[in-house]
């Protein structure tokens, strides 16, 4: 036998027409069965050359055949072009009727990852028409088909006939068992150009027993991210709803921009639809889901009027860049009534939120102008009552430290609110800060802020205690200044398997006591709530309406540890003492703004990666006793992520429409083998009778070729028209079929 060599070896004279002519019809032949056509480029001096780059091919022997005109390469033959490698026993080429033939044993290497194996192959050398013999195709996702014959046309179309297709992986204890589903059929159609699969007299097949039958249906090609067709469908069933099916449309209306269309039906709530629209633009996008149906009709307080109505919902967002410092967007929010997201599982927010804006950006400074719709989905809410912001406008100048030697911050903030009933307030503010730090030989950091703020505001319908009588409407301004001076003086020891830091932390804020105007309705600062992450803020609303003024000293001691080895452990306490006994701007349940404050504290502590603990609490000043309790743990192992969260509220914590509450939270998933997946959660309350607000639970199987779980979950909410609801939806999806 022939040592193995290169053919570009010029030792012998037929080694030219093979490098001239077959060579290249050989491997492109082959590589146009999985591969796209090629222009051949033939006869090329000095080499083997095509639009891809050279071919190299390798065998034990090469043979020339003048009386027949055919060449012959045989031994372990092996032509690389680029990453694309075909190997073979045999491969002939006819020079008179221009036909190439490989046998035994022929494998094609794709740069996708992609392999072909035949036991014979036959095209022509415009690559354009052949057929191969018993074909077997690996994915590059280790999916898998087969087919008795295989026939190319047309250079980018190829029919399998008798194929079989699956993603499953055999049996590794027994490969011969039939994989876990397969789709038979008498003809496949792979249109490479429209990235298209198309079977014909198919069989789905479970376990090697078949299910369905289709006379055709087809699914995009394993190149394919996105193509229109169907998806999974959904099946479940809730007290609320019925029995339910869902059957999603994906729709690929361009490259840019696609629309998932879900028809749903129910047999206690009838038909809806619902869509999920996405566009990208050059410099924007476009979001947009909703739901649209005709159905029973609700009051407000959520009696069934009897009649049918339209019902249906609208989030969408959007934003496009002006130009390098300008942006603008929307988002829209709206549904047809205040239960109708709660009774179709959308969500349950306490408010629906639209707005448009404008906003720029000129390094560290910014403007922005925006305008404020809402929807009030709580019972109490009186639409008369829902403000309607229109605008709000802002304006930040940030001057760079290095030009003043400190950072100046100059502000400037208008808002006109109005509604139909109740107080409408317009407001106009100006602002300017100053903020100087600075650290000490010995390692102390001061940090000096001065401020000041004018703000003018113009009520009207203001009245005391509702007394339309009592008219308080008119303006009013007031001048707000402040200077803080908060220093910190952190010590850091370094000792065996970590460092220790302790960082005492003291303030003075000097204000005067500016008085609160009941010409001043409330708008943005209702939330508050006094923690260990605005102890030492010196304005601690995060609003305008609301000024935090008066004087007062506020000291705090953190201590941490880090360890080398990843362990942390940190420590924070600390409390405030206003110098004026009584900030009628806090509600008595704040826990701040009479004399003494509430102690407010944090403890973090990561024992090792997977776990971290967190205790956020405050203290009554009295007795210790919690007003405000938190408590989570965080796990994030390799095969269990959990949550566990609980929360106990004192005295409604100076938090408006927030009452008492004492509740635990869990979630989590585990990984139980390599297949199995469970999933669980549960929010409970504590201090009524331990009622259960919700609970789900979940059970999924995974592998390559199939996802099939079910989703159990019980909720316990009641809201007028809508009563405590469990529901069962099942999940499946078989992979690679567009699903």
């Amino acid at each position: 036998m022939a040592a193995r060599r290169p053919v570009n070896d010029m030792s012998r004279p037929s080694l030219r027409t093979l490098r001239n002519r077959t060579a290249i019809a050989l491997v492109l032949g082959l590589v146009a069965i999985g591969g796209p056509t090629l222009a051949v480029a033939q006869s090329l001096p000095g080499g083997i050359a095509t639009p891809e780059g050279p071919v190299q091919i390798i065998a034990d022997e090469i043979i020339y055949n003048p009386n027949s005109h055919t060449v012959t390469a045989t031994g372990k033959v092996e032509i690389a072009q680029g990453e694309r490698v075909l190997m073979a026993d045999k491969i002939t080429y006819f020079e008179d009727s221009r036909i190439v033939a490989a046998s035994g044993n022929v494998s094609l290497l794709e740069p996708s990852g992609e392999v072909l194996f035949a036991d014979y192959v036959e095209l022509d050398d415009q690559l354009r028409e052949g057929f191969v013999q018993t074909i077997k195709l690996l994915f590059a996702d280790d999916s898998r088909a087969a087919a008795v014959r295989a026939i190319r046309r047309d250079g980018n179309v190829t029919t399998l006939e008798q194929a079989v297709y699956s993603p499953c992986l055999p049996c590794v204890e027994h490969p011969e068992r039939a994989p876990l589903w397969q789709v038979k059929a008498v003809k496949v159609t792979h249109d490479q150009a429209a990235k298209k699969i198309e079977y014909e007299d198919a069989t789905f097949e479970v376990f090697g027993v078949p299910v369905a039958y289709t006379p055709y249906f087809s699914h995009p090609d394993p190149s394919v991210k996105r193509l229109s067709g169907f998806l999974s469908p959904r099946i479940g069933g809730s007290d609320r709803l019925g029995y339910h099916i869902a059957t999603p449309y994906f729709w690929a209306i361009d490259d840019a921009t696609d629309l998932t269309l879900t028809p749903h039906y129910t047999t206690e709530e009838g038909p809806y639809v619902t869509g999920d629209y996405r566009q990208l633009f050059s410099k924007g996008q476009l979001l947009a889901q909703f739901s649209a149906g005709y159905g029973n009709s609700y009051s407000d307080d959520g009696t069934d009027t009897g009649d049918d109505a339209f019902r249906g919902h609208l989030f969408a967002k959007g934003d496009w860049q002006v130009n390098d410092n300008w942006r603008i967007g929307f988002n829209a929010e709206r549904a047809t009534s205040d239960t109708y997201l709660k009774r179709f599982s959308f969500s349950s927010p306490n408010y629906l939120t639209s707005d448009i804006y404008a906003e720029g950006f000129y390094g560290r400074s910014y403007a922005s102008i925006i305008s404020y719709s809402f929807q009030d989905l709580r019972n109490s809410a009186d639409p008369g009552q829902t403000p309607l912001v229109l605008p709000l406008g802002y304006a930040s100048w940030v001057v760079e430290p290095e030009q003043i030697g400190a950072r100046l911050d100059l502000t400037a903030s208008g808002i006109a609110i109005s509604r139909d009933e109740g107080t409408s307030q317009r407001r106009f503010s100006l602002g300017a800060a100053w903020q100087r730090p600075w650290i000490t030989d010995l390692g102390t950091v001061f940090t000096l802020d001065l401020s000041v703020r004018g703000d003018v505001f113009n009520s009207e319908d203001v009245y005391v205690d509702g007394d339309t009588n009592n008219d308080l409407s008119g303006s009013t301004t007031r001048l707000l200044p402040k200077a803080s001076l908060e220093m910190r003086y952190p010590l850091v020891r370094s000792m065996e398997g970590g460092r220790h830091v302790i960082e005492p932390i003291a303030q003075i804020v000097l204000a005067p006591s500016v008085p609160l105007s009941s010409k001043i309705s409330n708008e943005d600062s209702q939330n508050f709530e006094f923690d260990d992450t605005n102890l030492f803020a010196v304005n601690r609303f995060s609003g305008y309406d609301r000024w935090d003024s008066g004087s007062r000293f506020v000291y705090g001691l953190r201590s941490a540890y880090y360890g080398d080895d990843g362990t942390t452990l940190s420590v924070f306490f600390g409390e405030s003492y206003e110098f004026n006994e009584t900030n009628e701007v806090y509600d008595d349940s704040a826990g701040i703004g009479h004399g003494r404050s509430d102690f407010v504290g944090a403890i973090t502590y990561t024992p090792t990666y997977w776990l971290e603990l967190q205790h956020n609490f405050r203290l009554d000043k009295e007795d210790l006793s919690f007003n405000r309790n938190d408590i989570r743990a965080i796990i994030t192992g390799k095969r269990v992520q959990a949550y566990i969260g609980y929360t106990s509220v004192k005295d409604a914590s100076g938090v408006a429409n927030q009452t008492d509450r004492d509740e635990i939270y869990i979630a989590g998933q585990a990984k139980v083998t390599e297949n199995w997946s469970v999933y669980g959660d549960t929010r409970q309350r504590l201090n009524d009778s331990n009622t259960s607000l919700s609970t789900g639970l979940g059970i999924f199987y995974t592998d390559e070729c199939i996802e099939v779980g079910t989703v159990y979950r019980r909720d316990t909410t009641r809201d007028r028209d809508i009563e405590p609801d469990t529901s069962v939806n099942v999940v499946l999806r078989l992979r690679n079929l567009g699903m």
